[in-house]
């Protein structure tokens, strides 16, 4: 008879058994980490718990390293300065300027600073249990109740984030990957990132026969959802501006629901190097279903659309370009990003999300998708959609490498942390009453099924 591991536990009655005794331990963790939040306390016991989202690295396809010299940077601090002072109160020592590059293979590199909430505090310098903290930690968990909204974006800067960001940098760097595929699966995943890349680039970069032709400069409106507190993907393209020839003049919005994140935008926009002709906003745009969400958008819209076209309705949206990363996640939002999505997306633009499974929620968001495609008989579908899982090298590699360690001690879970890549294009102008009121219908099936 083996004698089991005294290490490990003893589990009987089979894999249901297991299953349980697995989730009823991931419960009481979590509900450690949810005390560990309100109380103040960073244990590294805490810090390093399997069951905690932040367990794993990342696939670090951005390279993101915090700036230790900030005399290097007193300028940038200046710059700043007064963005400090609408944070509650946060001193600029709970900021961490942060340098963000990415180095394609052909040696090009693109690079930009960012300004974010410290990772690490010294236990010295905070009253972990003082009636302030306390109260700036439970602000921080009720944040849905006083802004409509959760309070991730303030956290940290997950990611799916970065990698978008880096995956955008690679394609304006024309980095070349090499097709390596063994089935035919692969090979069509492949061929979709080439095409992906390319419609990228074309909404990106002037055409050559209008350069010539000197008809004025074109423009490429790009709006970030979600953008938490350093918009990073949207920026990664608007610092590409400063290095790279012929990119078109870009309208670049950030918008987040939460206030904080919106400010702290501001404040990342005026570190980007970029050409002088390159506008940045940032604005406030909680994702909504109803009239008032539709009004906001229509706001968002009429706010960068400083020339607008005779030819074109603002009903058909203005963006070419809609990003938003790890914006699935809170399934009681899908109906309002999904209606944001199609009212601010023009026809013919491209939404790219970029996030992990995270259970059923990205699931129940292509269901929604494909629900109210599927019911426009007489219009026809609303997006095109294509579910990318292998759309940058890094982290097909790493992924992979991962999978086959095949080892429950690693913190890696492919459904938390893997992300994918969902790109929507807009076929057709979006109808509020039709397309709007299937999708809340949609949600509420799923929802009530939870």
């Amino acid at each position: 008879m083996a004698v089991p591991n005294s290490e490990q536990p003893v589990h009987q009655g089979g894999p249901d058994v297991l299953a349980a005794a697995k989730k009823k331990e991931r419960v009481k963790a979590r509900w450690s980490l949810l005390r560990e939040a309100l109380i103040g306390s960073q244990s590294s016991a805490a810090a390093k718990n399997k069951h905690s989202m932040n367990s794993f690295a990342g696939f670090q396809v951005l390279d993101r390293t915090v700036i230790q010299d900030t005399d290097e940077y007193s300028d940038l601090l200046a710059k700043c300065h007064n963005a400090d002072e609408g944070q509650d109160g946060e001193a600029s020592s709970s900021w961490d300027f942060v340098q963000n590059s990415y180095t394609c293979k052909q040696g090009g590199k693109i690079q930009f600073v960012t300004r974010e909430v410290k990772q690490q505090h010294q236990q010295s310098q905070q009253q972990c249990t003082s009636q302030s903290s306390m109260k700036s930690r439970v602000e921080a968990l009720l944040s849905h109740r006083n802004h409509g909204v959760d309070n991730t974006g303030n956290v940290r800067v997950w990611d799916a984030e970065a990698t978008l960001a880096g995956f955008l940098l690679s394609v304006l760097l024309s980095e070349e990957f090499i097709n390596d595929s063994e089935t035919d699966q692969e090979t069509s995943e492949f061929t979709k990132v080439l095409d992906l890349r390319s419609r990228i680039k074309t909404a990106l970069f002037a055409n050559e026969e209008s350069m010539c032709a000197n008809v004025g400069q074109e423009t490429c409106n790009i709006l970030e959802l979600g953008a938490g507190q350093a918009g990073l993907a949207g920026l990664a393209v608007a610092s590409a501006t400063a290095s790279l020839d012929n990119m078109k003049l870009l309208q670049l919005v950030l918008t987040d629901g939460h206030p904080n994140c919106v400010e702290n935008n501001r404040a990342c926009s005026t570190l980007m190097p970029k050409r002088e002709d390159v506008n940045i906003d940032s604005q406030l745009l909680l994702w909504d279903s109803s009239a008032k969400g539709a009004e906001e958008c229509q706001r968002i819209i009429k706010e960068c659309d400083k020339q607008p076209s005779l030819d074109q309705s603002s009903d058909e949206g203005l963006f070419h370009i809609c990003l938003a990363s790890d914006c699935v996640h809170f399934q009681e939002f899908h109906c309002g990003l999904f209606a944001t999505i199609a009212r601010t997306l023009t026809v013919g633009g491209v939404a790219l999300l970029c996030q992990p499974k995270r259970g059923s929620s990205l699931a129940n968001f292509m269901t929604l998708i494909d629900a109210v495609n599927e019911a426009s008989t007489s219009n026809g579908p609303l997006f095109h959609v294509e579910m990318i899982e292998d759309f940058h090298p890094k982290v097909s590699k790493t992924h992979r490498s991962l999978e086959s360690t095949n080892t429950t001690s690693t913190s890696y879970n492919p459904d938390w942390h893997r992300p994918l890549l969902l790109v929507m294009t807009k076929l057709r102008s979006f109808d509020e009453d039709v397309d709007g009121e299937l999708a809340q219908k949609v949600v509420k099936t799923y929802i009530t099924a939870k």
